[in-house]
């Protein structure tokens, strides 16, 4: 494909996306991804421009995937997987999440990459693979080090330690960790471990350095959730610290879209609001990248039947998520 045809016909799909015309813009790409050599730049941008703009999730997969691979700069390869690998696991399909994170660390087997082997640890741990999540939590124990990542690979096992009945083995080695160096999140999630299985020992170790470094504000927000949630919660390791969270309004959302373009999350928000339901965007950082989650705040188990019939019955998909 000559240059100047490729940039004319590319020009022509972001002026359909700056219209709000995303699937006149998509019908360009995808036809520029089939006419376009791999090992070509343009070939990463029609890529990365379709992961960007498509809602479809199956239909990403089904047509994107085996073109990332056929990437040959591994940089370039890596990039979109990492974005891939986000869209999967806000959007509910957390064992490709697990798949493309472990194929990061394939790639780039460098110290600043156990992060993802960690999350895939924990999407394995979720899905009831707890052999496979313990493999890969005690490789990055063996092999990590940073202090981040080495404690994060123990917390995990330690969990499943819980899971499995071997409290005196979880509470050994979370007093371990606290009688020595250990990260703020390290100490968080002790806590709630602790809290959640009755671990009285090590709960008011946890407690007693809370108090003591933070505040009783921040051991009140910790009490917020009084049993075990998931092991994407406890280790999804949000952005953002507890000690800096506000007040908690919801406890649950609705998730009826992802998107990466605010126009488009915009348009989605108009439309679950057309059909007489509270709506809002709520802005989502991970990998460097700026997702929009579309979401119906509720307060109540009424609340979610009531409002994912109303969805249903509109065509909207919808899956709870929590605060």
């Amino acid at each position: 494909m000559q240059p100047m045809l490729y940039a004319q016909t590319f020009a022509d799909a972001e002026a359909f996306e700056r219209r709000g015309e995303t699937q006149r813009a998509l019908e360009i790409l995808y036809r520029l991804a089939e006419t376009t050599r791999p090992e070509n730049n343009q070939y990463f941008l029609i890529i990365d421009k379709i992961i960007s703009l498509e809602t479809d999730i199956p239909k990403l997969l089904t047509s994107v995937e085996d073109k990332i691979l056929r990437i040959v700069n591994v940089d370039q390869r890596i990039q979109l997987l990492k974005k891939m690998a986000v869209l999967m696991e806000l959007s509910g399909n957390i064992e490709k999440a697990g798949h493309y994170y472990e194929m990061i660390y394939r790639l780039n087997s460098s110290d600043e990459n156990f992060i993802y082997l960690i999350k895939a640890a924990a999407i394995n741990l979720e899905t009831g693979n707890i052999d496979k999540a313990l493999s890969l939590a005690s490789f990055v124990e063996s092999r990590a080090r940073r202090l981040v990542d080495l404690q994060k690979a123990k917390l995990l096992a330690i969990y499943i330690d819980i899971l499995q009945d071997n409290r005196d083995s979880a509470l050994r080695k979370m007093s371990q960790i606290l009688d020595n160096k250990y990260t703020e999140e390290t100490l968080f999630i002790i806590y709630k471990l602790s809290n959640w299985h009755d671990i009285r020992d090590t709960r008011e170790k946890a407690r007693s350095i809370i108090i003591r470094t933070h505040n009783q504000r921040v051991l009140d927000e910790l009490n917020i959730y009084q049993k075990p949630l998931s092991p994407l919660f406890l280790f999804a390791l949000s952005e953002t610290s507890v000690v800096d969270s506000r007040p908690i309004t919801y406890h649950a959302y609705i998730q009826t879209g992802l998107f990466s373009s605010l126009r488009n999350a915009e348009n989605m928000r108009e439309r679950i609001i057309q059909v007489g339901l509270p709506c809002k965007i709520m802005e989502t950082p991970r990998s460097g990248e700026i997702f929009f989650r579309v979401v119906v705040p509720v307060e109540t188990e009424r609340e979610i039947e009531n409002y994912n019939l109303i969805l249903r019955n509109n065509n909207i998909e919808s899956f709870i998520i929590f605060n």
